[in-house]
């Protein structure tokens, strides 16, 4: 039995004097859960796009680009020099720990093209039916939809003006957005002001949920949060193999951030981000 259903099994003057309020939170967590009646309707939708053309067509579509913005390209992997990501996973994930004290030294742009590949980037591809390629990224998505979208605020990076650029997936480049040095304004938006002043990039990763719920209905914002951890998770790991500071940021206003980058908050917002920098 759930909480709303135990609810209504109660005197309505108990639930007012004696259950404290649900919250948004508690609400939607229910209202999203799958079970023998959701269930049907759940997979009922699925199968309504499983397979059609117009719907494969779709999912591999799953990026944003900015056409018109000057873009600068990211070194390929045959580029980079020998990486230094030769420790063992087990010695990388070990020595992860969040970080909040930076040298303020800049960034190469070799591991800004690191950090990003690894975190969301393409990794390989294949061919779905109807003939459509379908390229697949670093972290596992639901139905390879690709709701997330990543931001990097570059303020001290080799090669780079201070901007905030728009990581394109597709031709592993940086779109600049919007020039100028956001530090001040990151770093109060995220509660760190003192710390951004010694950051070197921050990585914001928003959602656009839309492109989940046309197969998942109201479970996509589930699924959606999931991937940005999947993400995070591979942001924190790459930091950690190149020596490098991160420290991973829930905590936001949620509409200063959504400014400072260019988005609308509505159908695209900010879930969560990482301040990268040298220690």
């Amino acid at each position: 039995m759930n909480i709303l259903q135990n609810r209504t099994r109660k005197d309505p003057l108990r639930i007012l004097y004696e259950d404290p309020p649900l919250s948004v939170s508690e609400i939607y967590h229910e209202t999203s859960k799958l079970n023998e009646a959701t269930g049907r309707t759940f997979r009922r939708r699925m199968l309504s796009v499983i397979g059609a053309e117009f719907f494969l067509k779709f999912i591999s579509r799953s990026y944003k680009t900015y056409p018109t913005s000057p873009a600068i390209s990211l070194p390929s992997d045959r580029e980079l020099a020998e990486p230094p990501l030769a420790e063992s996973f087990k010695e990388i994930v070990q020595k992860r720990r969040s970080i909040r004290e930076f040298s303020g030294r800049p960034l190469s742009l070799a591991n800004v093209s690191t950090i990003l590949r690894n975190s969301y980037g393409i990794t390989s591809s294949f061919t779905l039916p109807f003939n459509v390629e379908q390229k697949v990224r670093a972290v596992p998505s639901g139905g390879a939809l690709y709701p997330l979208e990543l931001y990097a605020a570059c303020f001290r990076v080799e090669g780079l003006s201070p901007a905030i650029y728009h990581y394109n997936v597709q031709e592993h480049s940086l779109e600049n957005v919007r020039s100028g040095l956001f530090e001040d304004e990151l770093g109060i938006a995220f509660f760190y002001e003192e710390m951004f002043k010694q950051v070197a990039m921050a990585i914001i990763i928003t959602g656009i949920q839309k492109r989940s719920s046309v197969k998942y209905g109201e479970r996509s914002y589930r699924f959606m949060t999931l991937e940005a951890g999947h993400v995070g998770q591979n942001i924190c790991l790459s930091a950690s193999a190149l020596n490098l500071g991160c420290v991973m940021l829930g905590g936001f206003y949620d509409d200063d951030v959504n400014q400072i980058i260019y988005v609308d908050g509505v159908n695209e917002t900010t879930l969560y981000g990482a301040a990268i920098g040298c220690v």
